[in-house]
């Protein structure tokens, strides 16, 4: 798998220079790192290449080695903050394996036309960091980019943990065993 950085070596180099000048004012900034992310996203590489999870921040980080060291220190202490309040915001949404599944259950009858796997039950219970993983990788907004999807949703399970596959197994055992609420049988 080919290095991202070497793929969009000329996209970012194109780049580096509008960023350097727009120094201390980090609303261009924030536009910059927003069209290389798109510029990056538009072309599809040729070989087979792995984009970072957060690739924004993967974007600032690789502009952080031109800066001044005066102008790193700042741009540093910005992207530890948004990490941390990501990583704040992560754990307290996070939930137990128990009120996952429960949130994530199907409700109507017509979901259990076909058993569940694995790979659909996941899909369901872990469907914003699913969501969060595509947006980060395509231009959601471009509707000629949803073909890209299924692929993107394919690496995703590739990425998922093991434990995260195992729980999703324990769910699709349980929703497949007990079958639709009965409530959605009357009618």
């Amino acid at each position: 798998m080919s290095d991202w950085k070497e793929v969009y070596s000329e996209i970012l180099s194109s780049y580096v220079g509008r960023y350097k000048e727009a120094r201390g004012n980090s609303q261009p900034r924030s536009e910059i790192l927003a069209e290389v992310k798109s510029e990056i996203l538009k072309h599809e590489p040729e070989d087979s290449v792995g984009l970072p999870p957060h690739l924004r921040v993967a974007i600032w980080r690789m502009f952080l080695s031109h800066l001044d060291p005066e102008d790193q220190d700042d741009e540093i202490a910005t992207i530890q903050h948004i990490l941390a309040v990501n990583r704040k915001s992560w754990a307290e949404s996070c939930e137990g394996e128990d009120a996952r599944e429960e949130k994530a259950h199907p409700t109507k009858a017509g979901d259990y036309k076909q058993a569940f796997t694995a790979f659909t039950a996941v899909q369901r219970i872990f469907k914003e960091e699913m969501d969060a993983y595509d947006r980060e990788r395509r231009d959601t907004k471009d509707p000629k980019t949803i073909g890209q999807r299924n692929r993107i949703i394919q690496q995703w399970w590739e990425s998922v943990s093991d434990e995260r596959k195992a729980e999703a197994g324990r769910a699709v055992e349980k929703w497949n065993k007990l079958g639709a609420p009965k409530e959605t049988h009357d009618s």
